[in-house]
């Protein structure tokens, strides 16, 4: 039987009401994350399934293995970061359904990934390991994943493609650095399953999913709704708050958390 995700709680919980959260928190990424969200709330926040177990994990895997393990305690919000946002708004709905009430849906640069949310993530990981795989290893990474993009047709192909590239030289390049086997698994698992997280978020229908949903955007141009047109941004919600802070300290910065404590209080004043 596959090992569906489960929650882990964030500070003291004293039971009641709960707030979930949704995100693919690794150690040691420089995003802040809803650790870092000084809210009055409990919270509990996703936490992914062992390492190789996502594979073939769909949107509905994730899904129902989150509202498998929500208690009988009543849900105060959902939240969502980045691409946790398109799975905060599937969560929402089928809360809904299992108790007739849609809690408010909070979300932090929301992003539904696509081919180039792949690419971005990849370079990114594989421009941060410049130091193992070295200068002309990275060099044909990139290269490679250039390829890759320009040949995947959607988000599936363009992660797996990225993902073979990216295992295959790490694979070498850790070899080579006589890295321990245990620490390469790691470093390759992580990769692999954070392409599966994505893939699956890109599956959910995030134009319904994120209506009525209040949106948190840093002022960081690439991230969230800031690259859409003003009409496209406008479709997708009306209650926007927009903050001068940069995309990885989003969660970290007190003025958001002031922001959404105050959207707390009036969404449990209106019940």
């Amino acid at each position: 039987m596959t090992t569906m995700p489960v929650w882990r709680s964030l500070g003291a919980d004293p039971g009641g009401p709960l707030v979930l959260a949704v995100d693919y928190a690794a150690s040691g990424r420089p995003e802040a994350a809803f650790g870092d969200l000084a809210v009055e709330h409990p919270v509990w926040e996703t936490v992914q399934p062992p390492l190789g177990a996502e594979a073939g994990f769909e949107l509905a895997d994730y899904v129902d293995g989150w509202l498998a393990a929500v208690p009988d305690r009543p849900v105060e919000a959902v939240l969502g970061y980045c691409a946790g946002g398109a799975f905060a708004g599937e969560l929402v709905a089928r809360l809904a359904e299992r108790t007739g009430r849609a809690a408010p849906l909070l979300l932090f640069d929301p992003e539904s990934p696509t081919p180039l949310t792949m690419y971005y993530q990849y370079r990114k990981v594989v421009e941060s390991l410049a130091g193992v795989l070295g200068a002309e290893r990275t060099a044909a990474a990139v290269a490679d994943g250039d390829r890759a993009m320009a040949e995947a047709d959607g988000v599936e192909q363009a992660g797996a493609a990225l993902a073979r590239i990216f295992v295959g030289a790490a694979r070498a390049a850790c070899a080579e650095a006589g890295l321990e086997e245990e620490y390469v698994d790691e470093l390759t698992g992580t990769y692999r399953s954070f392409v599966r997280y994505l893939t699956a978020a890109s599956q959910a229908d995030h134009l319904k999913g994120w209506t009525g949903a209040y949106v948190f955007s840093s002022a960081t141009p690439t991230s969230g709704l800031n690259p859409l047109a003003p009409a496209a941004r406008a479709e997708l919600t009306d209650r926007e708050l927009r903050f001068d802070v940069e995309h990885a300290d989003l969660l970290r910065t007190p003025a958001v958390a002031a922001a959404v404590t105050e959207v707390l209080a009036k969404a449990q004043a209106s019940r």
